[in-house]
């Protein structure tokens, strides 16, 4: 088994030493410069069309979400993000 190992190590090493000294280039197709409508109608593509998350109205004022939450009995969730610089000694 060791030797199968040994003679099948040897072929790949083999393989990818002789590939890369004889291999040609191959020539790549020059990228036209993209516009922005181009890369815009791109990126709506991958886009999925319908997703829950995109169709809340989402709130900035926490008083203005509790007091819609309420009024539709709905659930509140709120989004804390706090970006600090590294050298902030505060905590």
């Amino acid at each position: 088994m060791q030797r199968l190992t040994v003679h099948v190590a040897a072929v790949v090493f083999a393989g990818l030493v002789c590939g890369r000294t004889g291999a040609q280039s191959v020539p790549v197709a020059e990228k036209k410069p993209v516009t922005l409508d181009a890369l815009q109608a791109e990126i709506n593509a991958l886009k999925v069309p319908k997703v829950a998350w995109r169709e809340i109205d989402w709130k900035s004022c926490l008083l203005e979400g509790l007091r819609e939450s309420r009024a539709k009995n709905k659930p509140a969730l709120l989004w804390v993000f706090i970006d600090r610089p590294i050298d902030d000694e505060r905590c």
